[in-house]
């Protein structure tokens, strides 16, 4: 009986399924020695940031990346993923986004530069106000449009590390330009062909699990389109929440983090559904967010999962699913499913 290997924090933990048990495995290993992109990064840097450019640093950008570049480069330090800016500088007008994009099913990709919309009120207001909507009814935005208005209203140039290419791992452009190359670079969709009653997943290890609402896309990016009963999530979780901890999904507004409305579209998708979680987060707060149920390990938490299900239901694994995006069989890309 084969160990899989999940991400979880800076380290992995291992799962062993019965061979009868098991219906899939959806394995996207991204690069897991970042230091190599570095010097590339910091050459493109050097060319792209001109003297009254502002850097800014996605928050799911690698640490190794991150303490590279740190000191190097004027850089607005309060930036922050998906939430609205009230204490930040009123205006940008040049300014280099770095970023280690992944997919997400609502607004096509994160870390584009839907985290600059809040310095455009009119901007964030109309993204905020659509982005309700789809939450709602679980359409996807189309972020091309929004991204064609960034790049009219500020000079920006957006550089992506690509950790799943196959060939170019640092791509620079505009918004647009990058939305475009992310598109074809990064295909994100796989096809399950197998029904499971048990998913396993984590959200990739670190910086994408360091809290839970930069985990959250886990959950939209594998329950979208794919039926299970009970989920067993691996999320470390060190900084807990990751949102004010009075931020709650009965409680957003069009001025609430947008990440804090993924809670009630996530909660949605759970509905109905047993959760457990490997994570350091305090159970309270998980109980309290998403209403799951909390354990020390994973073994612990794929019993709990298991307990009283028949013999051969079936399981299916995501061992990075902030890089995948499981869609229904009829996808054109099919998953080799492992026995």
């Amino acid at each position: 009986m084969p160990a899989v290997w999940l991400p979880y924090g800076s380290t992995s933990i291992s799962i062993r399924v019965d061979p009868e048990d098991l219906a899939w495995v959806v394995s996207r290993e991204p690069v897991s020695d970042y230091s190599v992109m570095l010097s590339s990064l910091k050459s493109i840097l050097k060319e792209s940031i001109g003297g009254e450019a502002a850097l800014l640093l996605d928050p799911t950008l690698p640490s190794v990346l991150k303490e590279g570049i740190a000191g190097s480069f004027r850089e607005l330090l309060s930036f922050d993923l998906l939430s609205p800016v009230s204490t930040m500088e009123a205006s940008i007008r040049s300014a280099c986004l770095v970023s280690c994009p992944h997919p997400d099913p609502i607004i096509g990709f994160r870390g584009l530069g839907e985290n600059l919309f809040p310095f455009y009120p009119e901007l964030w207001k109309e993204f905020t106000s659509v982005f309700l909507e789809a939450a709602e009814s679980g359409e996807k935005i189309d972020l091309k449009p929004y991204l064609k208005k960034l790049r009219d209203n500020v000079d920006l140039k957006v550089i992506m590390l690509i950790p799943l290419a196959s060939d170019r791992k640092v791509v620079s452009g505009n918004p647009v330009e990058a939305y475009e190359a992310l598109s074809i670079l990064q295909p994100s969709l796989v096809s399950t062909q197998t029904p499971v009653q048990i998913l396993v997943a984590s959200a990739g290890g670190a910086p994408f699990d360091e809290s839970l609402s930069r985990a959250m896309s886990v959950i939209p990016n594998c329950l979208q389109s794919v039926e299970c009963d009970r989920i067993v999530f691996a999320i470390e979780g060190l900084k807990g929440l990751g949102l004010p901890p009075d931020t709650l999904a009965g409680n957003a507004t069009p001025n609430s983090p947008l990440v804090a409305k993924y809670i009630g579209f996530c909660r949605n998708l759970l509905n109905g559904k047993t959760v457990h979680v490997v994570s350091a987060i305090p159970e309270s707060l998980l109980r309290t967010v998403l209403d799951c149920r909390a354990h020390d390990t994973l073994l612990d938490a794929y019993r709990a999962a298991r307990l009283f299900l028949a013999k051969g239901s079936k399981t299916g694994i995501v061992t990075h699913a902030s890089f995948t995006v499981l869609c229904s069989k009829s996808h054109e890309t099919p998953l080799k499913e492992e026995a």
